[in-house]
């Protein structure tokens, strides 16, 4: 059995993942060239949110770094969001770009912490509950 990933930080990634995908549709709605009639950034970023939100297995927490980075990775080659950023007089363009740009970094990072981190009051193999903070060990 697989212990749930951290909840607090999996709402953070969920909801951060959809913020990103709703800067890419309003990059898209604000005529931003360079977008595909169907782009896949917010289906894959607005699937992974919801499955982080409402799925609470290690694989949803899994696809709540792996959407992030990919969209990151993704946006670093092909560039223009730091043009759109530079420009914040085009408000839509910029707003759109902010958003995603927050929205992908603060879900790649809560959701690594959702990885990594176990959720408080989850149970060692010998039955005590885990500490988180180190507090409270006898020596």
């Amino acid at each position: 059995m697989t212990t749930a990933p951290n909840r607090p930080a999996s709402v953070v990634n969920g909801v951060a993942l959809l913020a990103a995908a709703a800067g890419i549709v309003i990059q898209v709605l604000a005529g931003v060239p360079g977008f595909p009639v169907v782009p896949p950034g917010p289906i894959i970023l607005g699937a992974a949110g919801i499955a982080v939100l409402v799925v609470r297995r290690r694989w949803a927490a899994v696809v709540g770094v792996a959407a992030p980075l990919f969209i990151l990775v993704g946006g670093l080659v092909e560039g223009s969001g730091f043009d759109r950023l530079a420009d914040p007089g085009t408000v839509w363009p910029f707003a759109g770009t902010a958003s995603q740009a927050a929205g992908v970094l603060v879900g790649l990072g809560a959701g690594i912490v959702a990885l990594v981190r176990k959720p408080s009051g989850v149970r060692s193999p010998s039955g005590a509950a885990a500490s988180t903070s180190g507090r409270g060990r006898r020596g």
